[in-house]
């Protein structure tokens, strides 16, 4: 098979799950007939359930292929294999490298993969963030908006109280008026 034509290796795995799903006989649910009025209705049943399942693979391994860096290690395996292929003597260290130049692909796809998570829970504290942030200046607005009203209303008590007392001085005024008006 030439390279354009070769299916890469997610498809190979999709290819797996498909025909994984696929083997579901509708025998395989058997014992749920009754609950069925006639074949059709279970073979569709049966139907549904494979569509489901294989959606829910792909969705997974689609998710697992976007996580992780797992094209570069089939490649990397791959090229690995086909080196290898000749050789039929056993050795400790097959590419010559050293400890550390041999492990250090290995670190740098680990900090890729922790990379790559510690940016989803970036992303996710950061939109936690801005979901607080909203909250708390909704509530200052509210809370501001309570500082003003209550402001106007004990304004609003001192202005009925104040004329309240006028009232009643005016009112002692012409009480003592008609008192002295009564007494003449």
């Amino acid at each position: 098979m030439d390279e354009g034509n070769k299916p890469s290796s997610k498809q190979k795995f999709v290819d797996a799950y498909i025909a994984l799903v696929n083997k579901i006989s509708v025998e395989r649910f058997s014992e749920f007939k009754p609950f069925f009025a006639n074949e059709k209705d279970l073979e569709s049943a049966v139907q549904t359930f494979r569509d489901g399942l294989q959606d829910v693979l792909i969705a997974q391994v689609n998710k697992l292929w976007n996580e992780t860096d797992i094209d570069n290690n089939v490649e990397m395996l791959e090229m690995l294999k086909s080196k290898a292929a000749g050789c039929t003597k056993k050795v400790w260290r097959p590419t010559g490298k050293s400890v550390g130049e041999q492990v250090r692909p290995l670190i740098v796809n680990k900090l890729h993969i922790s990379l790559k998570f510690y940016q989803y829970q970036l992303g996710f504290q950061k939109q936690r963030t801005e979901e607080l942030i909203y909250k708390i200046e909704t509530m200052r607005a509210k809370y501001k908006a309570m500082q003003e009203q209550r402001s106007k209303l004990l304004q609003q008590i001192a202005n009925e109280v104040d004329t309240f007392e006028s009232v009643r001085v005016r009112q002692r005024e012409l009480d003592n008026l008609v008192n002295r008006d009564l007494q003449l």
